[in-house]
């Protein structure tokens, strides 16, 4: 997983450069980058859903433990209910949904307004880490608990 890490970081640091840029060429010549908006925007949104599944794969999400005490004595339960229900199928269910916003997007062929930039790949890049942070989710359950998870019991 450490692809999804260095495609973050690097994508993080595009942004950083670009707003540097941005901000300095405003200040100092009165001319900001044309689309630096436009381009931020789009590789904040790509990102942040690389970062959902960063903190997938490596079980950093946050988890709501309020039942644990009533299942303490099925872990195998606790943990089924933990991924399944949890994270899972919302994930799937959010990036089968931003699969047919993308689709739309693609069919209408709905473009950035200053670059023209295609809309749709935006979308489904967003829905492809989706569905991959449902994947790590759902091999979390079937692999078991992590050494961490097992010192947590």
């Amino acid at each position: 997983m450490q692809a999804l890490e260095y495609a973050a970081a690097l994508i993080l640091a595009g942004i950083m450069l670009l707003t540097v840029v941005d901000v300095g060429a405003r200040y100092a010549f009165q001319r900001p980058i044309a689309a630096g908006f436009e381009v931020t925007e789009m590789a904040m949104q790509v990102m942040i859903y690389l970062c959902i599944a960063v903190a997938v794969a490596s079980n950093d999400h946050i988890r709501v433990t309020l039942i644990d005490p009533v299942l303490k004595r099925v872990s195998w339960l606790k943990r089924t209910i933990d991924g399944v229900s949890g994270v899972a199928i919302a994930m799937a269910l959010a990036g089968m949904g931003i699969a047919m916003i993308g689709l739309a997007a693609g069919k209408s062929g709905e473009v950035t307004l200053v670059l023209g930039l295609p809309v749709a790949a935006v979308a489904w890049t967003i829905a492809l880490t989706l569905i991959l942070s449902a994947a790590l989710a759902a091999y979390a359950v079937v692999a078991g608990p992590t050494d961490d998870e097992a010192e947590d019991d």
